[in-house]
């Protein structure tokens, strides 16, 4: 089976009709939609119990100031009639002061003041306000969708929906690829990966980061890949996908300094296979990608230049700005000034990975390692995976709050996983459908198990969360830990 087209014999699928392929393709969609309405249910269902965590509080101030700015631009005089800015909040106070009441009442004084939108658009400067400002205008969603919800849920409806959309889109480009049971599994193990579960419901940048970077990988494969055409095929663009993975891109660049990097797998992979395709995809996407970025980060409008340089200058020298001290197997190490072992990543993925969802991963690896001629799309998850890990595990780079920091691998894991089926299918048969199963089943308990503190998980291959105590890992991160029971004790 090539890795660019779909395998109609593998574990699990229906069988071949001929003349059916459009039946197939709408049950294939529709199942994808039912796997993402089934996500947004669970997710929903869930959110509740589980605590607020840190930098949650600062999206949310921010989250209000921009609420207050597109409430100015609806109004300006009106707005600056009745202007007072607020006593207390929740976004750090580092920065520019709070505007006059003369400096809002017009709109160009909102779209193009420096000061007005250094206020306003606390994002992209300086630490404390490092990060770019995609995820807390995702954020916003839950204002037109859920207005009457309180301000967490709210919050987090929008990070819950995309969460909900990639499910979908991971079921999808699995079964289309390799069949109904390495889909499942895919799915699943982006769902029941409980660090992915816990960060899909929260109100900050790592799970809308991951569901990016994930979508990416798709809109890419779908633009280069002749078999991803739902058109004959041909040697032009699919615009359609292009644009599409163009827009991700951008996106992604305007969650995370993290984002920058998503195009160097991609390149690689490119010059690999010397695909003109791909180089063109890359360049339309990247173009289009600093375009959706810059039209998200209203203070890069004036100023372009200056504001991208202290946007990297604030990233990289978070050493002298925010040191955080990681145990880290019965060591502290002051990260980012001193470095965790160039392993750790290697360990984490270890050590948080349910056993199913891991053994797949790594047959799953196999597959694209013995067929990597043939594996092209494989090879692209791969790469993006290893890549991943070696960023995370790179000398002088924060290493806190466990696996949060690169969060995306779990998602390329997640795929190889639904690889590893297909290929335990030519290992032993219509029996990798019960490993399937066995593994979908373990990511379930997995999460219950943890519920309301999913970050805590640890796998049982180094004896759960009493097991990784003893070995020296902190049991609990980013405030996970702080839920109703813990307050009251």
């Amino acid at each position: 089976m090539s890795g660019s087209g779909s395998n109609p014999t593998a574990p699990g699928d229906p069988p071949a009709v001929a003349g059916s392929p459009g039946r197939f393709r709408a049950r294939r969609l529709a199942a994808a939609v039912g796997v993402g309405l089934a996500t947004l249910a669970l997710m929903l269902a869930t959110e509740p119990r589980l605590a607020i965590v840190w930098d949650e509080g600062y999206t949310l101030g921010r989250e209000a100031r921009l609420r207050a700015w597109f409430r100015a631009l609806r109004d300006p005089r009106g707005f600056a009639a009745t202007w007072t800015p607020p006593v207390v909040e929740l976004v750090q106070q580092e920065g520019a002061p709070a505007p006059r009441p003369d400096q809002v009442d017009t709109r160009s004084k909102l779209l193009f003041d420096p000061q007005v939108l250094a206020w306003f658009w606390p994002f992209a400067r300086e630490e404390p306000h490092g990060h770019p400002p995609f995820y807390a205008l995702l954020g916003l969603v839950g204002d037109v969708l859920a207005p009457s919800w309180a301000t967490l849920p709210r919050a987090r409806l929008g990070p819950i929906l995309l969460f909900s959309l990639c499910a979908g889109a991971v079921f999808h480009f699995a079964a289309r690829r390799w069949g109904w049971w390495p889909a499942a599994v895919s799915a699943g193990a982006w769902v029941l990966q409980p660090n992915l579960f816990g960060h899909g419901h929260y109100a900050t940048y790592d799970g809308i980061l991951s569901a990016l970077w994930v979508l990416a990988v798709f809109a890419f494969a779908a633009a280069v890949d002749d078999d991803e055409v739902t058109i004959p095929p041909t040697r032009h663009l699919n615009w359609l996908a292009t644009i599409t993975f163009g827009v991700i891109l951008g996106c992604a660049m305007a969650t995370k300094l993290t984002g920058w990097f998503l195009p160097i797998p991609f390149v690689v992979w490119a010059v690999l296979y010397r695909s003109r395709r791909a180089f063109w995809t890359l360049g339309v996407g990247l173009a289009l990608g600093f375009g959706v970025l810059l039209l998200l980060s209203p203070p890069w409008w004036t100023e372009p230049v200056s504001g991208l340089i202290r946007f990297f200058q604030s990233n990289l020298t978070r050493g002298r700005t925010i040191p955080i001290p990681v145990l880290f197997l019965g060591t502290i190490y002051r990260t980012p000034v001193e470095s965790l072992p160039w392993y750790n990543t290697i360990v984490w993925t270890v050590l948080v990975t349910p056993v199913g969802f891991l053994t797949l991963g790594l047959a799953g690896v196999y597959r694209v390692v013995a067929w990597f001629r043939t594996e092209r799309i494989g090879l692209l998850i791969l790469g993006h995976w290893l890549f991943l890990l070696a960023l995370r595990g790179a000398p002088h780079t924060p290493g806190h709050d466990g696996v949060r920091l690169f969060l995306p691998a779990f998602g390329m894991l997640a795929l190889l996983a639904g690889l590893g089926v297909e290929q335990c299918g030519r290992w032993i048969g219509k029996a990798s459908s019960w490993l399937a199963s066995a593994s979908l089943a373990e990511g379930l308990v997995s999460v219950l198990v943890m519920m309301p503190t999913p970050l805590a998980y640890f796998s049982p291959i180094v004896g759960g969360l009493p097991g990784a105590a003893r070995v020296g890992m902190e049991p609990t991160y980013y405030w996970d830990g702080l839920d109703s029971d813990a307050l009251a004790w």
